[in-house]
């Protein structure tokens, strides 16, 4: 009752309010929209090579998790994923799946396209765009893909049911993928989802900014978010950041994929055709599976199992946390935004990429 009256007064006062703090100004690429065969445009965000490194073999595709675009890999600027890996010879490109604004954000009823898409649709129709997109443009054979949460789950997919050959080597960044035994934090998260046949989307993103910018808190409980971050390994201003650049509506189609995976413990095609995680078997490219000790999402024993049942001889398993040598204990997505992510993390993604590159 009392989180309705205050969206209902967030609503009311948000074009009145003075914006809590000023958003930092991210790096910019050349911007492509390149569209699915289903007519659905996607962003793809390109910064060449830094010419004074010695070039890479394949290019990077770098993609976002459940309900976030491709900001959040340059954000912290010259210390980012993409700046980092930029200055190591590599050809990045961040992908925004269908549905994140910078290509039109859909419709709620009608119109050329709507929310009305799964996860199915991510990886059959998206991944096989933006991988073709940037062979074409790049003139290689074949993609590294790094992905955050369902980015990385998404490539597990296409990689073991599709036999997608054209990702040379994968890199996951907190993605689950097993769910035999969810955390305490996923299995509350996922009951809220039980109204959202309610709801035509999910409106994640448009709640954020909102709070972003009118200093009212609409969101779910700290308990819940915090399973998307470790709060305090956060650099100041990185979560208001994150709301005004990052936080997108979420699909109803996804949200009851992913459900389903957690209730089920498996992730599968939304017309029960294919398991997918049975098929993490038949993956067979090089892998690295990184994770934190905080992560209530793609939590250390789920990423065990998922390294366990993979088919690949070589794979890698890295768990961020101070019993490993890190300087904190890492949870989701601080796992490339935290405040030593720079220093603890991203040079052991990027060792393990120039050996394979």
């Amino acid at each position: 009752m009392l989180r309705r009256a205050g969206l209902t007064l967030a609503l009311t006062l948000a074009p009145f309010l003075v914006h809590c703090a000023t958003a930092s100004t991210l790096p910019e690429g050349d911007l492509y929209h390149p569209v699915t065969e289903d007519g659905f445009p996607l962003s793809l965000e390109h910064f060449p090579a830094d010419s004074s490194a010695a070039p890479r073999k394949y290019p990077i595709i770098l993609c976002h998790g459940f309900m976030a675009s491709r900001k959040y890999f340059k954000m912290n600027g010259s210390r980012s994923l993409a700046m980092q890996l930029q200055k190591q010879g590599y050809d990045v490109w961040l992908l925004d799946l269908r549905g994140r604004p910078d290509a039109g954000s859909p419709s709620l009823f009608f119109g050329d396209y709507t929310y009305d898409y799964n996860m199915d649709d991510y990886i059959r129709r998206d991944m096989d765009t933006a991988i073709s997109f940037v062979l074409e443009k790049t003139g290689k054979p074949g993609v590294n893909w790094i992905g955050h949460s369902m980015g990385g789950m998404i490539a597990y997919a296409r990689i073991g049911t599709f036999k997608e050959d054209r990702i040379k080597n994968l890199v996951t960044l907190g993605s689950p993928f097993v769910f035999e035994n969810p955390t305490r934090n996923l299995n509350t998260w996922n009951a809220l989802g039980t109204c959202s046949f309610l709801l035509p989307v999910l409106p994640m993103g448009t709640m954020a900014r909102m709070e972003r910018h009118s200093c009212i808190s609409l969101t779910p409980d700290r308990y819940l978010m915090n399973m998307f971050w470790y709060p305090d390994n956060l650099p100041e201003g990185m979560l208001d950041d994150m709301k005004a650049h990052v936080a997108n509506n979420i699909a109803i189609g996804v949200a009851d994929q992913f459900a389903d995976a957690v209730e089920s413990g498996d992730v599968r095609s939304d017309d029960g055709k294919f398991n997918y995680t049975q098929n993490l078997k038949r993956i067979r490219i090089p892998v690295m599976i990184v994770g934190g000790r905080r992560d209530h999402l793609g939590s250390p024993y789920m990423l065990r199992t998922i390294y366990e049942s993979l088919g690949s001889e070589d794979k890698t398993l890295f768990i961020a946390s101070r019993s490993n040598g890190q300087q904190e204990d890492y949870g989701h997505t601080d796992l490339f935004v935290g405040v030593h992510a720079d220093e603890d993390v991203i040079p052991a993604v990027m060792e393990w990429l120039n050996e394979r590159n």
